[in-house]
């Protein structure tokens, strides 16, 4: 017996088939590498273009229903040097703050530049304020002419002006390296603090605060000096002001950068030193200095990296800033991470060499993408809720643009993924 239902019906049931499929079939039994894979085929989403001035958002409508009511919008990168991924990350943050109402964007760059320098700015001569304390990865690239010089300063115009914040511990930029000192000394003395009391306070407290945000010392006597100094400072201030006062924040950020810097430290100790205290600067704006605001973060793929296994016994290891983040944040405070992936290419920093990105291998996501897309997204929330207790593991290079030996639970690391088919690196700009 045939069965003949109308067009229409015809249409939506084919559609909509595979992810059914996934949500009522699934988890009556344990998902497996062959169901993310179709998953991914069904669910991927064309984007039509990277380009920051295409202000014709339609194709980001499946990105926005993903993100939901989320209040902090993380955007990854493979590499520093990746030129598409910065053109579309501008994309879509012209998305995120003219249709979704994403007011703060906040950079992996210096904390205190980037708050209260941001604060102090001179609004008319944004583009060197942003220049002098954005890390050059990004302000001399290209690929972010447009974002640093023309839509940040021209917001500020508006009714709706974007604000710049900073949430990476490395105070080492240009208003950091220029004030941070200065005026840390000028709110110890503000507050007559025993230490700005102590007859060798300017001779040597002062100068080992400086040299926390110049990396220069060596030494494990004199990080040991630096140390004791903040920590005097930091359980004088205690007395005064509350835990998540800026300049409280300001001297835990210091002391982060003397732990970091230490010459003995193996290198998974130092990332997590950082990433941690990212985490807590990330925090504190949510839930201090924009409480209201809905944030933009920009970072690195493996900052911005959730809770999930990475197969490999070094990188789960590394505690990143968005695995930190999602346990210690309030329950309420909804996260969207967006991690980067490409298909083919070259890539490389400024100032680096250029290298071919890792061949695609055919059990990975980015072969999975349908060929035709140049550009695409992929939200992998709907295959998580549907399969809570799926140990699925997939090839993806997520980290960087090679892969790790082994697949690992892409699909919980992060909350989706945009995907680009040929990377090339960025170009230093002219001005």
């Amino acid at each position: 017996m045939h069965f003949f239902y109308p067009s229409t019906i015809t249409r939506v049931i084919a559609r909509y088939l595979p992810t059914l499929f996934l949500a009522v079939v699934l988890p009556g039994r344990a998902a497996r590498a062959q169901d993310i894979e179709a998953y991914v085929k069904q669910n991927t989403v064309s984007i039509k273009s990277i380009s920051p001035d295409s202000s014709d958002y339609a194709d980001l409508e499946t990105f926005g229903n993903a993100i939901g009511d989320a209040r902090i919008v993380m955007l990854g990168e493979q590499d520093h040097g990746d030129a598409p991924a910065f053109l579309a990350k501008t994309r879509l943050i012209r998305y995120l703050h003219e249709k979704k109402g994403f007011n703060v964007l906040a950079f992996e760059a210096d904390f205190f530049g980037l708050n209260q320098g941001w604060d102090e700015a001179n609004k008319d001569r944004l583009q060197f304020f942003l220049q002098g304390n954005i890390f050059p990865l990004w302000t001399l690239c290209d690929a972010c002419r447009f974002l640093f010089k023309q839509y940040i300063p021209q917001t500020q115009t508006t009714g709706s002006p974007i604000q710049v914040s900073g949430f990476d511990n490395q105070m080492v930029l240009q208003f950091a390296n220029s004030f941070l000192t200065k005026k840390l000394d000028s709110i110890l003395r503000s507050y007559n603090l025993p230490i700005t009391r102590d007859p060798e306070y300017t001779s040597k407290f002062l100068p080992l605060v400086d040299s926390c945000k110049k990396a220069t010392l060596s030494q494990e006597s004199l990080f040991d000096a630096q140390r004791n100094c903040l920590l005097r400072i930091k359980e004088e201030l205690g007395k005064i002001l509350s835990p998540t006062d800026f300049w409280m924040m300001v001297v835990d950020n210091l002391l982060a950068e003397n732990n970091m810097n230490r010459p003995s430290k193996d290198i998974r100790t130092k990332m997590n030193v950082r990433d941690a205290q990212m985490a807590k600067n990330l925090l504190w704006l949510a839930t201090v200095k924009y409480s209201k605001e809905k944030i933009i973060v920009w970072a690195q793929n493996g900052h911005i990296s959730k809770y999930g296994q990475f197969n490999d016994s070094w990188q789960n290891e590394v505690r990143y800033m968005g695995r930190v983040f999602d346990e210690i944040k309030p329950v309420s405070l909804k996260t969207y991470s967006l991690g980067f992936a490409s298909y083919e290419g070259e890539a490389g920093r400024i100032g680096a060499r250029v290298f071919d990105v890792m061949k695609p291998k055919k059990a990975a996501f980015e072969s999975w993408a349908p060929a035709s897309f140049d550009y695409a997204f992929t939200d992998f929330v709907p295959f998580r809720n549907s399969n809570p207790s799926a140990d699925v593991t997939f090839r993806l290079k997520g980290l960087g643009h090679d892969y790790l030996n082994r697949g690992s639970e892409w699909h919980k690391i992060f909350d989706g993924l945009f995907f680009i088919r040929r990377m090339y690196s960025c170009v230093k700009k002219n001005s």
